[in-house]
């Protein structure tokens, strides 16, 4: 699919590749995939299932029973079912669940049955308020140990939930060996002009997938705010 820039829908016909992870951010994750062993993992977003392959090739050579959920509510209309696709090619299918439907709805139904998860990866809607949500259910979810990684880390409303895990929550930050990088302003007046109220970090926003394992599961006070 990266040789050629393309792949094929569930209809059997060819669609360029594009918006997905490149090539090293799906080897970081298929990477720490295949370090941790995860019994389940669940991902947020899976488009044409970059993503998904990496988790799934990692838990089919960790051998054993590891299985991952996909979230995509528009995997079969705005992705003519090319995840879907992806992995029954690969032969993975028998390891994956699709969840067609919101992730603001289909995290609570997954926490109303007591699922607990080991791995989550979240590249979903971009807005602050759905990388919050997703990750507040995945943190309901994950024991002491799990993984939770986000993508897209320099858009604003993603590095701001980052903001809150590591505000109101007791996560620690992985290095996973992926290189720095950061989101910088297009010129030093834009800078100057915004600096003025904000963070100077909300203006050097790194921009690859940032990793966060969790140290325990703590509930801040009913009243509890840290600014972030």
């Amino acid at each position: 699919m990266f040789a050629t820039r393309s792949t094929i829908d569930g209809a059997g016909a060819t669609a360029p590749l594009h918006s997905c992870i490149d090539v090293g951010t799906a080897e970081a994750l298929y990477r720490q995939v295949r370090a941790r062993h995860p019994r389940l993992a669940v991902e947020i977003g899976m488009a044409n299932g970059i993503s998904t392959l990496a988790i799934l090739t990692a838990l089919a050579e960790n051998g054993g029973e590891g299985q991952l959920i996909s979230i995509d509510p528009n995997q079969s209309t705005q992705w003519h079912d090319c995840g879907r696709a992806a992995v029954a090619r690969a032969g993975l299918a028998g390891r994956h669940r699709v969840l067609e439907k919101p992730d603001a709805l289909a995290l609570p139904d997954l926490l109303a049955a007591d699922t607990r998860i080991d791995f989550g990866y979240i590249d979903g809607w971009h807005t602050f308020d759905y990388a919050l949500v997703d990750f507040w259910f995945l943190d309901k979810m994950t024991p002491r140990g799990g993984v939770i990684a986000f993508n897209d880390c320099g858009w604003p409303a993603v590095a701001r939930a980052i903001r809150f895990v590591q505000t109101h929550r007791r996560y620690r930050e992985l290095d996973v060996g992926l290189p720095r990088s950061y989101d910088r302003p297009r010129s030093l007046g834009i800078l100057l002009r915004k600096i003025k109220h904000r963070r100077l970090g909300d203006y050097f926003r790194r921009t690859e997938d940032r990793y966060f394992q969790k140290l325990e599961e703590w509930e801040p006070s009913w009243d509890f705010y840290a600014p972030f």
